[in-house]
């Protein structure tokens, strides 16, 4: 009797086992990515058409810790959530919650935090100056921004009101917008800002202090092609994988030391 029970009980374990390892059905095929821009350190396109960066990597990490593979889709920015939502492809990342999106996508756990700020001229003394978002528009500032972007309510409901919004689908133009008195401000995560202001090398550009929104950081899923099981299995090993510290390492390898601190 007593043999009988240990050979169930390791049944059983071996069959959790199993289930644990065997990749979901969805995984059948490799899962498709949608990316739209470079958006560093958290998307990096090389000329070679391979994809990297912090929020990619992170998602091959899971996946492989599931058995799944990944695809690489590029869509226009403006295309993106509409190709998700009729089901041309599966994941999104750097997504923050909206109810809007809550009803068409599952969202996996948090993975990071995004903070908002802007960067200006470092002449530009009036923007210097501001204490709040609402003395930009005050002064009648040109605000250079992602268009599909989520900033907090704030800007959501200046963007309805306010006609000095220049949208431009990449930091680096807008930062080039910048530089060229084509806008005054632009609006976005600050890491991104601090990364492309390093990197293109452009010491008149700097970051104020002043925080616009911040949100937690989330991957999207299309429900017409992943389950609640599915989502499930990829936050149990989302954790895992953010447990071992393979996020912090994503940033010290993309990041550099000057802007490390962005990241308190």
């Amino acid at each position: 009797m007593q043999k009988a029970l240990w050979s169930l009980l390791l049944l059983v374990v071996c069959c959790q086992c199993y289930s644990a390892q065997t990749p979901p059905v969805e995984c059948k095929t490799p899962l498709s990515l949608s990316i739209t821009n470079d958006w560093y350190p958290y998307v990096k396109f090389s000329k070679f058409d391979s994809t990297t960066g912090v929020d990619v990597e992170l998602l091959k990490k899971v996946l492989e810790q599931m058995g799944c593979e990944l695809t690489v889709i590029r869509f226009p920015e403006r295309r993106t959530l509409f190709e998700l939502t009729i089901g041309n492809f599966d994941i999104g990342l750097g997504a923050s919650k909206t109810p809007e999106r809550e009803r068409d996508f599952y969202f996996s756990k948090t993975y990071r935090l995004e903070r908002n700020r802007f960067a200006y001229r470092q002449n530009d003394h009036s923007v210097k100056q501001s204490k709040s978002f609402k003395s930009i528009i005050k002064r009648r500032k040109l605000i250079g921004v992602n268009l599909a972007g989520w900033y907090g309510d704030e800007l959501e409901r200046a963007k309805q009101a306010y006609n000095g919004f220049v949208f431009s689908e990449t930091t680096i133009k807008r930062l080039e917008m910048l530089v060229k008195n084509r806008v005054d401000i632009v609006i976005d995560d600050d890491v991104v800002l601090c990364s492309e202001i390093s990197r293109q090398n452009l010491p008149q550009v700097v970051i104020h202090p002043l925080l616009l929104s911040q949100a937690s950081i989330h991957f999207i899923f299309n429900k017409q092609s992943v389950s609640p099981t599915f989502m499930a299995r990829f936050d149990t090993a989302l954790t895992k994988v953010l447990a071992n510290g393979e996020l912090e390492a994503l940033f010290s390898h993309y990041v550099s030391p000057s802007c490390a601190e962005q990241l308190i």
